[in-house]
């Protein structure tokens, strides 16, 4: 992605009198805009009619969006700046991801970085989420990543959200290929029913290997997430590696849901495996290969049965240029509840995605 970067040097500022000993200052203005046309079917029960689609949805490898971001150099090694990202849905012109998100729901922020580290403060995204697209081949496609629908999409059983709200997340410096990070996200509840939201990351990179992890206690929720009530509690951790062969990126998850409080549907516990690689096929054209499955066990008290669910996909990339990719996918979707016979979904499509 290549930002429209509108710079305000400080001597021109100094010139007009506005920005005395400001370095310098920059906003940039950027975006995606994904869409993709095809046959869309989730897994069913069998005793309904075939809940096949065809249309043209948004969204499929990423969730488009649009944003700007400042930054200016304090001096001294002083860095401030700000982020505004706005969900969207192209294919009706919509705003947000569904009715029930808040306008900036990507990003609202503000944040100080030194060389110590950096502090953002405000709506952002959560350290979990960023480490499960960092190692899948589909990234934090919603539509079509085993790793993001079994985890936060529809599917999944994240009683959070991708992003965090009222939060403050500080992140150490890189050093040696180890980068460390943790968030806290406040309750904000009169009634003390939500409390704080807390959460960590890691990981080490070192040549062609990275493996990273993070971890979430969650206390409290915003939209489009429902609140909490007093007493519930959920943990989700997920680990990750990768590995460039040349050849071919591979690429593994594993990760564990833990609710406590609950009670109905919710009180469930999950487990979860993703495997996955990229493999460049031509100078432009890139296939990728993913397998995830969930498996959802009832604890005492619960309602929902144990369930497996399984998705994979195949897809290809092409990059016609550094903005414009076309891509088409195949996804197969599982889902296997006890006592209950299912029939699998298969997703056809074709799209292509945008950068500005």
């Amino acid at each position: 992605m290549s930002p429209q970067k509108i710079f305000a040097p400080a001597a021109l500022l100094a010139l007009m009198g506005l920005a005395p000993g400001v370095q310098a200052q920059s906003l940039n203005l950027y975006g995606v805009i994904d869409l993709a046309f095809g046959s869309f079917q989730s897994s069913y029960a069998s005793t309904a009619d075939n809940p096949r689609v065809t249309k043209l949805d948004s969204n499929p490898t990423i969730t488009s969006f649009f944003g700007m971001k400042g930054m200016e150099d304090l001096g001294g090694g002083v860095k401030a700046g700000f982020m505004l990202e706005s969900f969207l849905r192209p294919d009706t012109g919509a705003s947000a991801r569904s009715s029930a998100d808040v306008f900036w729901a990507r990003a609202a922020n503000v944040w100080l970085e030194t060389g110590y580290g950096k502090l953002t403060l405000g709506r952002q995204g959560s350290l979990l989420f960023g480490n499960t697209l960092s190692y899948n081949p589909l990234g934090g496609g919603f539509g079509l990543s085993p790793a993001i629908r079994l985890t936060f999409g529809a599917f999944g059983n994240d009683k959070s959200d991708s992003g965090f709200s009222n939060a403050v997340t500080y992140s150490l410096p890189t050093m040696g290929g180890f980068k460390a990070a943790v968030q806290y996200q406040f309750g904000e509840d009169a009634t003390s029913a939500e409390k704080g939201t807390y959460a960590l990351s890691a990981s080490y990179t070192s040549g062609p290997f990275s493996i990273g992890g993070a971890w979430q206690t969650v206390r409290s929720a915003e939209a489009p997430k429902p609140n909490f009530n007093a007493g519930e509690k959920q943990t989700f951790g997920m680990l990750g590696t990768s590995y460039n062969a040349g050849f071919a990126k591979f690429f593994a998850q594993y990760g564990e849901f833990s609710n406590s409080g609950f009670t109905g549907t919710a009180r469930i516990d999950t487990k979860l495996y993703t495997l996955g690689a990229s493999v460049p096929v031509t100078k432009a054209g890139t296939v990728m290969v993913a397998y995830g499955e969930s498996m959802e066990e009832a604890v005492e008290g619960g309602t929902t049965p144990d369930t497996d669910h399984s998705i994979f996909t195949l897809a290809y990339s092409h990059s016609l240029s550094k903005r414009t990719t076309l891509y088409t996918a195949y996804m197969m979707d599982k889902e296997d509840p006890e006592g209950t016979k299912f029939k699998t979904g298969h997703t056809y499509l074709v799209g292509v995605r945008h950068a500005f």
